[in-house]
């Protein structure tokens, strides 16, 4: 580049030689010039002009002259081909100079952009770690919950439903002492057994919402069959179980999980959808276990449910889900009925 601009500046010097006053040269040397700008180094530009001068200014003396020109005219002709081998340097430079401030904002519009980027990507992990937080939270407190539920229920199981049946027992014995005492007392002991009776039912079946045995006994089916049963039973809604066989057990955790997201659906069902046939399906998958609640009552918009406004029983259904990694979701459509779909993975499973 430097020996091409070299010999080009050459040339136009022995043709300023030839030709009077040099103005064409003027624009010839500025081609010179911008072709210097090309090269790598920086100084090129102003060296070629500073050569460019002085080989203006060397050939002014030897420069041919128009007869009857006056010479304030060549000196004139001669500085306006100065002003054509400087202009292109000014235009090269200033150039440079906004490409420079260009690239430095760029660089520091850049800077900001990841700056930004690694805040947004902070107050993402701050948020994911927070909403895990929660979650590990909300299956510690329905952990907690479940405990105390199977302490209350073996509590009224073990104390007060015992007791309840030795005074049972006493006041059958105490009927049969009295045998040959006035019918209104041997009346009045029919009642009190009557109650105690009734009594005793209660603190079972509370016993059993509490925590039912029946799913630590017999596992995740034989519970739901009977939750079935006594809902059909309770309502007179028709029911039916539907299931796979399952080869794995499902631990402590998730059972409960599911069996309390089905008893919240059947409640949820008895209260509102006035169905008249319940189904309740459970399927091993190749990676989890799915159980599905339909009926076919009245059913509900479901955009309550998208914009969060189903109340905390669909909240609660789903942070249970979410406690053993599961997740739960509810379809339904006005006057056509609705479903519930729940779903853990079989990684929450004990073999």
């Amino acid at each position: 580049m430097v020996g091409l601009a070299g010999l080009l500046a050459c040339l136009f010097f022995v043709l300023d030689l030839q030709l009077p006053l040099g103005v064409a040269n003027a624009v010839l040397y500025s081609t010179v010039v911008l072709l210097a700008s090309a090269s790598q180094y920086r100084w090129l530009p102003i060296a070629a002009a500073i050569a460019c001068s002085l080989l203006t200014i060397i050939a002014v003396p030897f420069s041919p002259r128009i007869p009857g020109l006056p010479s304030w005219l060549e000196w004139v002709n001669h500085l306006f081909s100065l002003f054509g081998i400087w202009a292109p340097v000014v235009f090269v430079y200033q150039r440079r100079r906004t490409e420079l401030l260009l690239k430095e904002s760029n660089e520091r519009l850049e800077r900001g952009v990841e700056a930004r980027t690694a805040d947004l990507a902070a107050s993402r992990l701050a948020l994911e770690r927070s909403e895990e937080q929660l979650h590990t939270l909300t299956g510690r407190i329905l952990t907690a919950q479940e405990e105390e539920r199977r302490r209350i229920a073996q509590d009224l199981h073990d104390d007060v439903n015992q007791r309840l049946a030795l005074l049972m027992l006493d006041l059958q014995t105490i009927g049969r002492q009295i045998g040959s005492s006035p019918s209104e007392a041997q009346e009045n002991v029919r009642n009190v057994l009557k109650g105690l009776e009734a009594l005793s039912d209660d603190v079972r079946f509370m016993a059993y919402r509490f925590h039912p045995s029946i799913l630590d006994d017999l596992g995740l089916k034989a519970a739901l069959q009977r939750l079935l049963d006594d809902f059909s039973t309770r309502t007179g809604v028709k029911a039916l179980f539907v299931h796979q066989p399952l080869d794995h057990q499902l631990g402590k955790t998730a059972s409960t999980a599911l069996y309390r997201v089905v008893q919240e659906s059947l409640s949820n069902i008895a209260r509102h959808a006035k169905a008249t046939r319940v189904e309740v399906e459970v399927t091993l998958e190749e990676e989890g276990v799915v159980v599905v609640v339909r009926d076919d009552g009245k059913g509900f918009d479901q955009l309550t449910v998208d914009r969060g406004e189903g109340g905390l029983g669909l909240l609660n259904m789903r942070e249970r889900l979410l406690s053993v990694q599961g997740t739960c979701e509810v379809e339904s459509i006005p006057g056509r009925g609705t479903t519930v779909s729940m779903y853990v993975p079989l990684a929450r499973v004990a073999i």
